[in-house]
Order: C-alpha cells, then structure tokens, then sequence
C-alpha cells in the first residue's frame, strides 16, 4: 500500500467520484488524493477542502499534463453524463473518448502504474433483461454515451496491451446513494430524483409504469471497489474488465415503493400517493437483469448492499435542499 499513495480522480466532484474521494479519505488517510474540476473558480463545497483540487479539461492536453504529473493512480470518472451525451454526439466523443485517449497518454508519458476506468453496463445495449450478462457478453452500444464509452474502453485495453499499463475497465451498473453535496447535478438518477420527490412534496411520480428492471449497486459499494483494487489487488488488475454491479435486480416501483418505507420510518410520515405512468416505448426491461459479477467477485470484492442507509442519507440532503431558500 505504501506504493501507491498519489491517487488522481477525475470528475471528482461528481456523483461517484465526490462519495469515492470521502471514502478512500476515510479508510487509506494516508494516501494523497487529488480531485479534478472543471470549475475550481464557481467555488468549492466545504468537503473539498480536504482534498487537492485542480482544474481539467479533456480537450487540453497541457491541463491534463498538469494534473496527471506526480500521480500513482488515476480513477477516471470524468465524462459527459448520458442526457448531455444524447444532446451532443460530438460533444460526448470529444470529452468521453478523445479526452480518456489523451489522459492515457499523458499517464503513460509520466509512468502512472494504475488506471481505473469507470464505463457503463450500457455498453451490452438495450436490452438488459433474461439471459445472463458477463463480461463475454458482445457490446451493441446504441446511445452515445454507451458508444462513446465503449469507444474510450478500447483504448484503455490499448495501453493495457501495448504500454503494459495496469488498467481495470468497470462496467457500472445504476448507482444509488447520497452525493457528496447537493450542488451535484444528478437528480435524473431513479433513487435520486424518488428521494428528491419525497422530500419536495411527500408524494412519487413515476415517468413510466416502473415495471422496469435495473441492477442496482449503492454508491458506498462502488467506492468500495475502487479502494479494493487500487490497495489490496497487489498482483495487477487481470485482463483489466470487471461487471461491477450490486446483484440487486428491482423494478423502479419496487424502488419507489423501498423510498416510501425508509421514509416513513425515518419522519414518521407517509407517502401520500405514488403515480405510475404507461411503459416507455420501446421498453425492454421488462424481466430482471441478471448481471454476473462473478468475476470481480473472484478478486475478493462482494458488495455489501445497504440500500436503506442510502436511502436516508438522499433523503437527509434532499430535505436541506426543499428547505434551502
């Protein structure tokens, strides 16, 4: 562990990037960890003021140069989000692909030794549900996120092969959980924005008929297994391509319906009406997705769930931002 105590975390101040940067504090104090922005000068959240935070762009070389230099480790997390993506094809290839191609070669100019590279479960497509989903699974990514992604994912196993870099592609699942600050723009997220409802007007209102299925992964869980790979997998990361799911398979009414009882137990009151809407067209998770996680499982990382603990740590954060003037 002593080895690698310089850890740069790109996007750090985002959903998982922010609860990742808290955990790996909390757990390997000793480690020195750097967090990149793309808006130091907006002003910083109270939390960030543990942690080293320099500005980034993807799109400019010398700035990636800059934060890369002195690093053992890099978690790339930084990324156009999937509403932006769809938005801006163009805009997503130049940030998600050219910018990982870019940060690559800057890591391997200054001889970083660990790459982490957080991609998605999208990559597999559209169709989630049924037949079992390993890593052998082809991709058919349709959206441009999930291109875009699958795109950068290649390119990291370039290095890995070519430069000898010991990198690890992880293909998230649907993260759950309480960002580190509410200046954090991902209420679209299912539990997220369940939470934020519940909180806003003790009522839920789904944009579907939430017969859908996700897996489901709790943010602690995900920064879990960043912790894991970068301090106890002492041997390198493998071929370097890891499902990172949470085996939980739940409809969004089930989710919907898991925010309503963690929210009456915690303010003693009820939901007063949960709204379902028709399936989306062209719906296809309609039966569970069954995500293997096997083999990262094999590396000795299990995810220890704690679905409820997230809940009420969103609901706590969505009660100060109603509140909030």
């Amino acid at each position: 562990m002593d080895a690698i105590t310089r850890i740069l975390i790109t996007g750090g101040r985002g959903f998982i990037g922010g609860r990742t940067a808290l955990y790996l504090r909390e757990k390997y104090p000793e480690a020195g960890i750097t967090i990149t922005t793309t808006n130091k000068d907006g002003g910083l959240p109270a939390w960030c003021a543990d942690f080293n935070t320099v500005d980034m762009s993807l799109s400019d070389t010398a700035s990636i140069e800059r934060c890369v230099d002195g690093a053992d480790t890099i978690v790339h997390l930084a990324a156009l989000n999937e509403i932006d993506s769809m938005q801006d094809p163009i805009s997503a290839m130049r940030i998600n692909t050219e910018g990982t191609y870019r940060l690559l070669s800057a890591a391997r100019d200054q001889g970083v030794r660990n790459f982490i590279y957080f991609s998605t479960i999208h990559v597999y497509g559209e169709n989630l549900s049924g037949p079992l989903i390993t890593e052998e699974t082809p991709v058919r990514p349709y959206h441009p996120y999930a291109i875009t992604h699958a795109a950068a994912e290649g390119f990291v196993d370039q290095f890995r092969r070519y430069h000898l870099m010991n990198t690890a592609v992880f293909r998230l699942s649907n993260a759950y959980g309480a960002p580190a600050d509410r200046g954090v723009n991902r209420w679209s997220l299912v539990f997220n924005d369940l939470c934020r409802q519940a909180a806003a007007t003790g009522t839920l209102t789904l944009k579907s008929s939430g017969r859908q299925y996700r897996d489901f992964i709790s943010i602690h869980d995900v920064a879990r297994a960043v912790g894991h790979f970068i301090f106890e997998l002492t041997d390198g990361y493998g071929d370097g391509l890891y499902n990172l799911g949470g085996e939980c398979p739940m409809t969004i009414l089930e989710a919907a319906g898991r925010v309503a009882r963690v929210y009456k137990e915690t303010y003693g009151r009820e939901i007063r009406k949960i709204t379902v809407g028709d399936d989306a067209p062209g719906e296809m998770f309609l039966k569970p997705t069954n995500y293997s996680i096997e083999k990262i499982k094999k590396t000795g990382f299990a995810p220890e769930g704690g679905i409820d603990e997230e809940i009420r740590r969103c609901l706590f954060l969505c009660e100060g931002f109603v509140k909030s003037p």
